[in-house]
């Protein structure tokens, strides 16, 4: 089972390689719009955290990278306007990068319909349970 685990998740990086450079972005800059996506609006700190960047420099630049292809926008928080929320702009640039996936999309619907009601229930339950291992397994990685 985990070499089936280690290679999807190889797969998956590949993939999300592939895609960013599709959308002519790269692969740090894609995977901050996926956060951004599930997540939803972060401030700058929170996002480098989250996607293993040192919080000045490098975060910024890639905010301004994506901000700049019209990916996101920087707002102030409602509750604080001290403080900056990154938000994805779904409409523009990332619509056209939705296009890009929905072909897996799709083809996951498709595999997904080949399973029963109590054998996706299986599948769902493993697949939230091994993403918070990968979300902690990673966050100690960061941290050492």
């Amino acid at each position: 089972m985990s070499d089936q685990g280690r290679l999807t998740a190889m797969r998956a990086a590949l993939f999300h390689v592939g895609i960013a450079g599709r959308a002519g972005i790269n692969v740090t800059d894609f995977n901050c719009l996926a956060l951004l996506d599930k997540e939803g609006p972060l401030t700058p700190h929170d996002l480098a955290l989250r996607i293993g960047l040192t919080r000045g420099g490098a975060i910024t630049a890639v905010v301004d990278r994506l901000q700049k292809a019209g990916y996101v926008r920087r707002d102030r928080d409602g509750a604080d306007r001290r403080r900056v929320l990154v938000e994805l702009v779904r409409e523009g640039p990332y619509s056209a990068l939705q296009e890009i996936l929905a072909d897996v999309n799709r083809a996951y619907a498709d595999l997904a319909g080949s399973y029963g009601d109590a054998e996706l229930a299986i599948i769902h339950d493993f697949a939230v349970r091994a993403n918070d291992v990968m979300r902690e397994q990673t966050r100690r990685l960061w941290r050492d």
